[in-house]
């Protein structure tokens, strides 16, 4: 019997799963979404209470190089968003040395690629990454801290997560609907690399489908946008 998987994947596919516009136009589902993001939103403003001196800049490269590294990987969508939810979460709850902070980032990058896709990125690769800055032993060791502190709860709701649900309701996306909803991802992806967009995932989704309306064009659908988004 032959099991290899033949099926052609075009370049434009970049979903895992088939729609479900039952699920999708159900409001029920946004609420529960609403919900369950309530327990895993960073509790505080961690750069206010840290005493290692650390800057918004320094969270911003960091979150930077996460999301050059999922890029580079072709990372699921989800990996990205969940891997800051993460680090901002662990540094909510640890004040650790701004030294440690590529650290944390490569091991939040180790878990949220466990729990969202097939693949988890490697530790090896991990630490290619930081030009072997880190060892192999303390990603190992830094993710059972992180873990910990994090109490185990590593099923977070994300910005990514209301996308699909917005998108069946919007009037102004039959067009190129693959195009649009990589670009909401893109704006989205962006607001989390800045702090001052530290927000709940339903509103950073707001901010970055603002970014598309405002546009009168958007050159990444190819047509005229005239409508506002309805929520």
């Amino acid at each position: 019997m032959n099991l290899m998987c033949t099926e052609s994947q075009t370049a434009s596919e970049d979903r895992c799963f088939a729609e479900d516009r039952t699920i999708f136009r159900d409001e029920r589902a946004v609420k529960k979404l609403l919900e369950t993001e309530s327990q895993y939103v960073p509790g505080c403003d961690y750069m206010a209470h840290s005493h290692s001196n650390l800057q918004p800049f320094m969270r911003r490269v960091v979150a930077t190089w996460m999301l050059d590294v999922c890029e580079e990987q072709r990372c699921e969508d989800q990996v990205f968003p969940l891997s800051v939810n993460f680090l901002d979460r662990f540094l909510c709850a640890c004040d650790i040395s701004k030294t440690h902070l590529q650290l944390t980032g490569a091991v939040c990058l180790l878990l949220a690629s466990k729990v969202r896709q097939c693949m988890a990125l490697s530790i090896e690769l991990l630490c290619y990454y930081t030009e072997n800055s880190v060892t192999p032993e303390e990603m190992r060791e830094w993710e059972l801290l992180v873990i910990s502190k994090l109490e185990w709860r590593i099923v977070a709701v994300t910005s990514f997560d209301y996308v699909d649900h917005i998108m069946e309701q919007i009037k102004w996306k039959r067009r190129n609907d693959s195009m649009l909803r990589r670009h909401m991802l893109t704006l989205i992806s962006f607001c989390y690399i800045d702090t001052s967009m530290s927000l709940p995932s339903i509103k950073l989704f707001i901010v970055s489908i603002q970014g598309i309306y405002k546009q009168p064009y958007c050159a990444y659908t190819d047509y005229a946008v005239y409508n506002p988004p309805v929520y």
